[in-house]
């Protein structure tokens, strides 16, 4: 499956002062449909007045939005989103708490951990520090997206289409940022934040499901890690009071579920980000009253 990231708004605080939305959203995409979507997506297009290679979300009206709700709807797709009204969120909240994120990256060291990673997790403390406050917001809010997609897309797929779990790519919209500083990103404070996050809480799994696709290839046990990766999952263990593993015990290669198929790619070459772009975009208009009605409530009777 591919996972489409994008963002709506500049998560920054307005002036004046008044409620206002931003967000970052994610589109699921199962292989076994892509082809299929995409093709549809095209030819609703050529049904569009505008025939630009790239149609953004911000210029749909009513009646093409709910089009594009509709076209989703059809396929086996999951959308995630996670949202923010950027008035309640001044830059002076928003500074405290990336302090205490920084912070939090060095707060557990003590004299028996290894001296090796000591060194990047004071630099990776500071980057934090450093970051610009929508930035910082905007990256927080796509990690709470990343985990909240990983957690309920393994759930919903694996009872749908299991094969899917096996082949995870993510495509992130680079904007206007170059590939290095979106990278930078993706590395000092997502990844990161990520693996704590699921060393805090694993996945939740149902029994009796095929996992067996997701656990070939990003699962591991302690018979088939490396030292460096038991040394790294004990450490988290310990700074998080987890118990020690059972013999059937399967860890999650966060680093590969997360890098191995990730791309940051302009949305003009590819239609899955145009897709997220629309439907984040159209979420975005309709939270801030700026979409009427008609654009974003699509009646179950008309979605087939």
């Amino acid at each position: 499956m591919r996972i489409y990231i994008d963002e709506a708004g500049p998560f920054i605080p307005p002036t004046p002062p008044r409620s206002l939305f931003s967000l970052v959203l994610a589109l699921i995409i199962p292989a076994a449909i892509e082809k299929d979507l995409f093709y549809e997506f095209l030819r609703l297009r050529d049904t569009w007045p505008n025939q630009d290679v790239e149609i953004k979300g911000s210029s749909l009206d009513e009646s093409q939005a709910a089009q594009v709700i509709r076209l989703v709807l059809r396929y086996d797709t999951l959308v995630e989103f996670i949202a923010l009204d950027a008035n309640t969120h001044p830059d002076s909240v928003v500074e405290d708490f990336k302090n205490r994120q920084a912070n939090g990256v060095t707060a557990n060291i003590t004299r028996e951990h290894h001296p090796g990673p000591i060194p990047h997790l004071h630099q990776l403390g500071e980057a934090v520090r450093a970051m610009p406050n929508q930035l910082f917001l905007q990256a927080f809010a796509t990690w709470e997206l990343i985990i909240r997609t990983i957690r309920e897309g393994t759930l919903y797929f694996v009872q749908r289409q299991p094969k899917e779990l096996g082949d995870v790519g993510w495509v992130i919209d680079r904007k206007d940022r170059t590939i290095t500083e979106m990278e930078e990103t993706w590395t000092t404070l997502i990844l990161p934040l990520s693996e704590s996050a699921f060393a805090k809480e694993p996945l939740a799994c149902i029994a009796e499901e095929d996992y067996s696709h997701f656990d070939a290839r990003y699962g591991f046990t302690e018979a088939t890690a490396d030292p460096e990766m038991l040394r790294h999952i004990r450490r988290l263990d310990s700074v998080h009071g987890k118990p020690p593993k059972t013999k059937d015990w399967v860890g999650i290669n966060a680093k590969r579920l997360l890098t191995e198929q990730l791309k940051f790619q302009d949305s003009r070459d590819s239609l899955g980000l145009q897709l997220s772009d629309m439907l984040a975009t159209i979420l975005r208009r309709a939270l801030n009253d700026r979409l009427q009605f008609a654009g974003w409530t699509v009646h179950p009777a008309r979605t087939g």
